[in-house]
């Protein structure tokens, strides 16, 4: 039992280096290739949301490397220093990227507002996820195991819907540069390998995200395994 629960969290964490390193290293490569239309990300955004009739979407400043982000709920597009001012393939991938998420948001994706909609309950319960945690797992109060499996499941569901969100962008983000011209043939492979790096956080998350769940799920089970030997009254109904 233990053993399975190590590699539970472990095998996701061990792909999670590599899928970061393999985003970096992919960066980096193409940070360091200009684009054709000399833009900076920023500049490319801008073009590409006013464009679209999407003038009220700001274009922020993000602390940080690879911080880039859009806020559907303030209407904002984070932009971390070196994607913002450089006028590379890399930044022209990660700026039309997260300038697709407000296409979806102001187009009414189905993805886009499903994965929003799992994330309010989710954000509300986060800050009380470790008081659950503790609760339940340290203190055997067996409806806070409950609701940390619930919480934990949650983000499961989140990682899955957060897979045609972040795809169906990237793959917005290569249609309209190419359709713009904004970018070449061969900068059309880099901003692919850019966003496809990128693209595979998302996938080792969901695998993290599953670990974490059934790692609860096969401790909550001991739990309950001990109780009943013991003779103990404490259970969790799943």
């Amino acid at each position: 039992m233990t053993e399975v629960i190590w590699l539970l969290l472990l095998v996701p964490f061990a792909a999670s280096l590599g899928a970061q390193k393999l985003v970096r290293s992919t960066y980096r490569r193409y940070r360091a290739v200009p684009n054709h239309a000399g833009l900076a990300g920023a500049e490319i955004a801008r073009a590409l949301l006013d464009a679209h009739g999407l003038q009220r979407v700001r274009i922020r400043p993000a602390p940080g490397s690879l911080s880039d982000n859009y806020d559907g709920d303030r209407k904002r597009l984070a932009l971390s220093r070196a994607v913002a001012t450089e006028r590379s393939v890399s930044a022209m991938g990660i700026a039309a990227h997260e300038v697709a998420h407000a296409f979806q948001d102001a187009e009414g994706d189905r993805a886009y507002r499903a994965r929003r909609a799992i994330a309010e309950p989710l954000t509300g319960l986060a800050p009380w996820f470790g008081i659950a945690l503790i609760g339940g797992y340290w203190f055997g109060i067996e409806e806070l195991v409950v609701v940390t499996l619930i919480y934990a499941g949650g983000l499961v569901i989140f990682a899955v819907a957060t897979l045609p969100v972040e795809f169906g962008a990237s793959r917005r983000a290569e249609a309209v540069l190419r359709q713009t011209g904004l970018a070449d043939a061969s900068e059309q492979r880099g901003v692919r390998r850019v966003l496809a790096a990128a693209g595979t956080t998302y996938v080792v998350g969901l695998f993290d995200r599953l670990g974490y769940f059934f790692a609860l799920l096969f401790v909550a089970a001991a739990m309950r395994r001990y109780a009943i030997e013991g003779g103990a009254t404490w259970l969790v109904p799943f």
